[in-house]
């Protein structure tokens, strides 16, 4: 059956955003994985993220065959400190994902600059920052890709569902990533690469787009009331049980001292 209105709705976010491509998917995990296995990541391969974030960031590095690298987070901004990323990059770095919280974008002109200089990828995770923007342009659009989730409780919600956008002269290659998403076909029939059922369904591209037409000066407005409170994560990612039975940690007293913080906030309420 034709993905009639998974395609309408992709034009439509291509066409308003500029970009190459506009991919829909079943959850902003499986975006984060798909573009991540479009790298071809190899064992020993690094990709640097904050751990002041929820564990899907750092599962779907793993899921892709990499190793999380955690750098520490802005005392101010919550958001990965760009200062402390060009000491985290090794030989075996090959992408960077920062991840936008609570509506504020994290600092792009610096995080690009420093992975152009070393030829790495960026992936904005945006799954907590729909429709916001900078004095770049809109989060999610100013790197090699963009990560989104429609879950139940974000400003743009099919339940469950995410997309990938992919603004133009990036460095993944789009054909490969919109492939994945389909078990790897392109064409009927032809599976040029290893890939998934990541398609999201077509009732829930009409949600999407339906709410992507009307509310979208609603969402922008409702970003600036947001703060922590409304998606603490009371541990940092390397303090769950899953990170310290493979041995992943780091040195990142901020994003430790922020979670405790924001936890404790949370319970007394």
């Amino acid at each position: 059956m034709p993905a009639i209105v998974r395609n309408i709705f992709e034009q439509y976010v291509k066409d308003t955003y500029g970009l190459e491509d506009c991919i829909a998917v079943n959850n902003g995990t499986s975006a984060l994985i798909a573009a991540l296995w479009s790298l071809d990541l190899q064992p020993g391969d690094e990709v640097i993220t904050t751990p002041f974030t929820f564990i899907a960031t750092s599962n779907a590095i793993l899921i892709a065959g990499a190793r999380p690298v955690f750098v520490d987070i802005d005392p101010d901004t919550y958001l990965i400190d760009p200062g402390k990323i060009e000491k985290a990059i090794t030989a075996s770095t090959r992408a960077i994902i920062p991840v936008h919280l609570f509506g504020r974008v994290c600092a792009m002109a610096k995080i690009n600059q420093i992975a152009s200089e070393h030829n790495l990828v960026v992936i904005e995770d945006t799954a907590q920052a729909f429709g916001a923007e900078c004095h770049l342009g809109p989060a999610g659009m100013l790197a090699d890709a963009g990560t989104f989730s429609f879950y139940k409780t974000k400003n743009i919600s099919t339940f469950e569902g995410g997309m990938i956008c992919i603004p133009r002269g990036s460095k993944l290659n789009s054909r490969k990533v919109r492939s994945i998403c389909d078990q790897g076909q392109v064409g009927k029939y032809n599976h040029e690469y290893i890939g998934f059922n990541f398609r999201l369904a077509e009732p829930l591209c009409l949600m999407a787009l339906e709410q992507m037409k009307i509310h979208m000066t609603g969402i922008k407005s409702e970003l600036g009331l947001r703060g922590p409170e409304q998606g603490h994560y009371p541990k940092v990612v390397y303090q769950q049980p899953a990170y310290i039975r493979r041995d992943i940690t780091a040195d990142c007293p901020v994003a430790e001292k922020v979670a405790a913080k924001i936890a404790d906030q949370s319970m007394k309420k």
